[in-house]
């Protein structure tokens, strides 16, 4: 799951921003862990967790599917801001997967692909309700979600012959701008962070591990690139809030970097990073996994890392997303909610 930003993110931060410099001044230094959290089993087996999206109401959900077209292969659940999760009914969802997430202040929208085209479901967190909504015009799967409010959000997603498109909603999924086709982004892997429907930013990895960073002021009419060291071979996090943080891999391994005017600072990890979430451009949360594939988690300030123990969580942590009051991270099965 790519991180997805929301303008709204202002609201509370300095709360968890305090919250999060304390557990990493207890830890610092010292080398032991800074925090712990529990895992919990999912509520529903019968199908990988892959996308998590929280509300700065402190609502979150998580949603996977197995991708089959036959028997059960879908899981839902809900956790209320009091921190009890439950299943959440969605509609049947045969032959489906979801790729991207991104929620603002009580709805979240949800994509993937379902019968080789766009899966788009948008689900108000406060009532439960999910309703399954078109995406952009011939697209085949969408593959990321990035919302400024619960009306203004951008998707990227492929359409035939492998093209990468850019669109936009200003009714939370209800229509659809024509989508802009990104050329640069022709058979690569990509994650987007949107500051409002028209400042966008889009990291691109290509088949040969190169990365590019680019920029937009126009809704994607036009792009600008921004440097970024040629040692980076993946980007799978960005937020561009102020400036830019990003989880980055290298040839020594993942690190958080941050962007200053034009350079980049690196803050090495003791674990390989799949996934990251920022409350500001200086205060984030990292999941991923050890050299042995156990799970692992980090939260990252003004280039200090602290690591959270980990109890009942067999497998690693593949997405995170965070709010001011609450993170949580994903595995196959288990989700792991924190709060900063």
């Amino acid at each position: 799951m790519s991180r997805h930003i929301i303008t709204t993110r202002g609201v509370g931060r300095y709360a968890i921003v305090v919250a999060l410099a304390s557990l990493l001044l207890t830890g610092c230094g010292s080398g032991v862990a800074a925090a712990s959290a529990v895992g919990q089993p999912s509520l529903s087996l019968t199908a990988p967790l892959t996308a998590v999206g929280c509300t700065t109401m402190g609502t979150c959900i998580a949603l996977g599917a197995s991708g089959r077209a036959n028997g059960p292969g879908d899981a839902a659940q809900i956790r209320n801001h009091k921190g009890v999760w439950s299943v959440l009914k969605i509609p049947p969802a045969p032959s489906a997967s979801f790729a991207a997430a991104s929620c603002a202040s009580s709805t979240c929208l949800f994509g993937g692909t379902k019968d080789s085209t766009d899966l788009l479901w948008s689900v108000n967190a406060t009532t439960g309700a999910v309703i399954p909504t078109r995406g952009p015009s011939a697209g085949l799967v969408i593959r990321d979600l990035s919302c400024a409010s619960n009306a203004d959000c951008t998707a990227i997603d492929q359409a035939a012959h492998g093209l990468t498109r850019i669109s936009h909603t200003i009714n939370g999924g209800g229509h659809w701008s024509a989508p802009l086709t990104l050329a640069w982004a022709l058979n690569t892997t990509t994650v987007l962070d949107c500051v409002s429907l028209t400042q966008c930013y889009v990291a691109t990895t290509s088949a040969h591990h190169v990365v590019t960073v680019r920029e937009t002021f126009n809704a994607g009419v036009t792009w600008r690139i921004l440097a970024t060291p040629s040692t980076w071979t993946s980007l799978t996090s960005l937020d561009c809030d102020t400036t830019c943080t990003a989880l980055v891999s290298t040839a020594a391994g993942s690190s958080v970097v941050t962007q200053s005017k034009a350079t980049w600072s690196a803050t090495a990890l003791a674990f390989t990073g799949l996934s990251m979430s920022c409350i500001t451009s200086g205060t984030c949360l990292v999941v991923g996994h050890q050299a042995n594939l156990s799970a692992a988690m980090a939260t990252w300030a003004s280039g200090a890392l602290s690591t959270v123990a980990l109890t009942y969580v067999p497998s690693e942590l593949t997405s995170v997303d965070c709010v001011p009051t609450i993170c949580v991270a994903l595995g196959v099965t288990t989700t792991v909610a924190i709060r900063p």
